[in-house]
């Protein structure tokens, strides 16, 4: 990122807007490139005034459409690991820390209580817990605070 003369903070900020579209295009663009090696295609419903609707998976199709490309699939989920891990660079949030939190945020999804849907999601059992990501950012910026001191 620093070579390509983007700004990598060392404590956690938001970035302005050119940064910001620059990183939702880049995450973007990987995600439909891994779906697309997938095999998998994707229509976007569009409401009555012909705008498109698109708000998480309402308003999506998937449908399975052609062969998989296996090299495509591993290139697309690292290029999505480095776009998404570049974007918290650029958000100056350390990852591993991040990680770390909504890892045992998931594992905690199978708990007693918990199930899995139809469609093979496994849902959340009635006392999960989400991740405390402002927690871990809150520490990150504590501690980029004292170690400035």
């Amino acid at each position: 990122m620093q070579k390509a003369g983007q700004a990598t903070p060392t404590t956690p900020k938001i970035p302005d807007e050119a940064t910001r579209i620059l990183r939702a295009k880049l995450i973007l663009e990987e995600a439909l490139e891994t779906v697309e090696a997938l095999g998998v295609h994707v229509t976007v419903d569009t409401n009555r005034a012909g705008r498109t609707i698109l708000d998480r998976n309402e308003g999506l199709t998937f449908e399975a459409s052609g062969d998989v490309d296996l090299e495509g699939v591993v290139d697309g989920c690292a290029d999505i690991s480095v776009v998404t891990i570049g974007t918290l660079i650029a958000f100056g949030v350390d990852d591993e820390p991040i990680l770390e939190e909504v890892d045992g945020a998931n594992l905690r999804k199978f708990a007693p209580g918990s199930y899995v849907r139809d469609d093979g999601k496994w849902m959340k059992p009635p006392d999960w817990r989400p991740p405390d990501i402002m927690g871990v950012i809150d520490r990150q910026s504590a501690l980029s605070e004292a170690t400035a001191d």
